[in-house]
């Protein structure tokens, strides 16, 4: 068997045995244009493992990859934890499929459009961070989610949970702390 790397495995095993539900064109065909302007960092490393994938000798993996682009896109937004800086239309051109066509299989498949998800797993992230101990700096976080200022993902915090991100997650611990000590008191 082929040594994978284990982004790959995981992304293979996400794919395999899942029914064909929509066949693409096999090319993998995403350039740098003038719409799209210069890949990201995330979009280079997402790019590099579709390529990395397609590539795989003895496995038909690129007609599997390419059947199922709505499970690839979900795949590289949870594994990117809902990357600010991840457009969805990079990745759609790379996997060969049109915007509007992966945006239908995307919500139809997980009832949330792929901005939505994005989202939800940038929120999700993020509050995990911001929960743990020791305190996460928000800049941290912030940089890790792609912003370039933290300003921009304190009021993207703020506008979704409606408080800031340091004090939310000072309320968490807290929260979780009393919860262990009440535990442990039983």
């Amino acid at each position: 068997m082929v040594n994978l790397p284990q982004f790959l495995k995981r992304l293979l095993l996400t794919l395999i045995g899942i029914a064909d539900s929509l066949v693409i064109c096999p090319e993998g065909t995403a350039v740098i244009s003038a719409s799209t302007g210069a890949w990201s960092p995330i979009e280079k490393d997402i790019i590099a493992e579709i390529r990395a994938l397609r590539a795989l000798p003895g496995t038909d993996s690129s007609a599997v990859l390419l059947k199922i682009p709505a499970r690839v896109v979900h795949h590289f937004i949870l594994a990117s934890h809902g990357n600010v800086q991840l457009r969805m239309a990079t990745i759609a051109k790379e996997l060969g499929v049109e915007m509007r066509t992966l945006e239908r299989t995307f919500t139809s498949e997980y009832k949330l459009t792929m901005a939505q998800y994005q989202v939800e797993v940038r929120l999700g992230f993020s509050r995990w961070m911001l929960s743990i101990f020791p305190p996460t700096k928000v800049g941290v976080v912030a940089t890790t989610l792609g912003y370039n200022r933290v300003q921009d993902f304190n009021r993207f915090f703020k506008n979704h949970l409606h408080v800031s991100p340091s004090e939310w997650g000072r309320k968490e611990r807290t929260r979780i702390d009393s919860d262990k000590k009440r535990t442990s008191q039983d």
